[in-house]
């Protein structure tokens, strides 16, 4: 009998101590003044550089990463400082038994730039995939032609790695760097116009051309089948999406999709730029929202698909999806069709010129952001 009470209380005490970790866990804490148990919150706080210092409605509580407890339900105002870097804030909304997962990612106050290109280049296109950048170059004589950079990860490349290729070079009848340039729906080939031929001529940006293939005869071909793959890829990413962004996206024009298709934006009838986020950051149980974006010359949805990239006169930010967190990058002069950034979102690549008495040909410069 004694060893059956045993048993028995043994079993009781692991249920309430598993169901204390269990309450615990859910944010539960005792409250000795009015001897009665409180629902809390968690925030979970993390960043990219971490080592930030965190302050919650003013008072600092460490460093991240850091998982923050007993935060009664109410709202909160997070900060996150770190020297050399843009400082980030947020209202948080703390709910009791639940988690708010805070993923911020720090921009630096002043990046460096670094040159990717030294001769000066002429007519820099970025492919739809923003893995490479196609430009011209006319001097020096030995290097004219069309060149294929390839945004890797690894460490910057120069004309002396296998990121730069030309893929064509100028002959004495056909000038290449000459003409005109667009990439396909795949990024895989460039479709060159040479004017002063009324030519065209089909290469493939992975490696030099020796014997280009012209299709001046099907010219309506490839375009038309470009255009059909554009609006196929649209399509089943928007099906994708379901029926809710299916509706959505009917009122806009121009869409423009998230490296994993998860978000887009577009042109309202009336006028304002319009994103839907059917994924919302942070939070996976989050339904699809909607914002009305800042007014901007050009907009890029960043890498990481939790940022947006604003291109305004003479200005690159960053800024969160929902509109927080506005950072500005680079200030001054660059050309506002060539703003890519790095596909792992370390860099982002300009084009502008910072020596005009040597030339006035912009060449390639990456804005380093970690």
């Amino acid at each position: 009998m004694k060893r059956l009470y045993g048993l028995i209380l043994f079993f009781v005490i692991v249920s309430l101590v598993t169901g204390g970790i269990v309450f615990y866990a859910r944010g539960y804490r005792p409250n000795l003044r009015d001897q009665s148990i409180k629902a809390t919150g968690i925030v979970s706080i993390k960043s990219n550089p971490t080592g930030a210092t965190v302050f919650i409605d003013g008072e600092k509580k460490g460093e991240t990463d850091i998982d923050i407890s007993d935060l009664k339900p109410g709202n909160y105002k997070v900060e996150i400082v770190r020297d050399g870097f843009s400082p980030w804030e947020k209202e948080v909304v703390v709910k009791k038994e639940a988690v708010n997962m805070i993923n911020a990612v720090l921009f630096p106050v002043a990046p460096s730039l670094r040159a990717l290109t030294f001769t000066g280049i002429n007519t820099p296109i970025a492919s739809p995939n923003g893995k490479k950048i196609v430009f011209s170059l006319k001097n020096p004589e030995e290097k004219a032609g069309i060149w294929s950079l390839s945004l890797s990860t690894s460490a910057l490349p120069s004309f002396f790695t296998s990121d730069l290729i030309k893929i064509i070079a100028d002959r004495s009848e056909l000038k290449f760097s000459e003409g005109t340039f667009e990439f396909s729906p795949d990024s895989k080939q460039v479709l060159v116009t040479l004017d002063d031929q009324k030519s065209y001529y089909l290469l493939d940006v992975s490696k030099e051309n020796q014997d280009p293939k012209e299709v001046t005869l099907d010219i309506d071909k490839i375009r038309e089948a470009w255009t059909k793959q554009k609006l196929t890829s649209g399509t089943k990413t928007l099906k994708s999406l379901g029926q809710e962004a299916e509706n959505f996206a009917a009122s806009l024009s121009n869409l423009s999709f998230s490296p994993d298709k998860t978000k887009f934006y577009g042109i309202s009838s009336t006028g304002p730029v319009l994103l839907y986020d059917g994924k919302p950051a942070d939070d996976p149980n989050e339904k699809s929202v909607t914002y009305q974006l800042p007014v901007a010359e050009k907009y890029i949805l960043y890498p990481d698909n939790k940022h947006l990239i604003l291109v305004g006169k003479g200005t690159i930010s960053i800024m969160e999806l929902a509109g927080t967190n506005v950072i500005p990058i680079y200030t001054g002069n660059f050309d506002k069709n060539l703003v890519v950034p790095w596909p792992d979102g370390s860099k982002i690549v300009i084009a502008t010129s910072l020596n005009t008495a040597v030339s006035t040909l912009p060449n390639l410069y990456a804005i380093e952001l970690r």
